[in-house]
């Protein structure tokens, strides 16, 4: 519990500043309110739609691989996991200081 708290509270904590915004920010954004509300497999259905738009979104990719291991389909979760790393090997949530 107190680690899907930590996770809770880093989601909430990402700082983009105006020149970082990307236009499935908005969507990103609602797919962690979905998955942090109660449903994690809608999260991940929105995820892998926004994966579509937006194949080169190592956020997307990390926070898909996220929820996925936490619902328990490791397979796919160490796919979105390696997708992430693909697309950015430094990528980290920015969290606010």
């Amino acid at each position: 519990m107190r680690k899907k708290y930590l996770y809770f509270m880093i989601a909430l904590s990402l700082v983009l500043t105006p020149g970082m915004l990307r236009a499935g920010e908005t969507d990103l954004q609602q797919a962690l309110q979905q998955y942090y509300s109660g449903d994690p497999a809608g999260a991940v259905e929105r995820l892998k739609s926004m994966a579509v738009q937006e194949p080169n979104d190592a956020a997307l990719y990390y926070y898909l691989g996220y929820f996925e291991q936490e619902m328990g389909d490791y397979g796919a979760a160490r796919e979105a996991f390696r997708k992430a790393y693909e697309i950015n090997p430094d990528f980290l949530p920015e969290v606010k200081k």
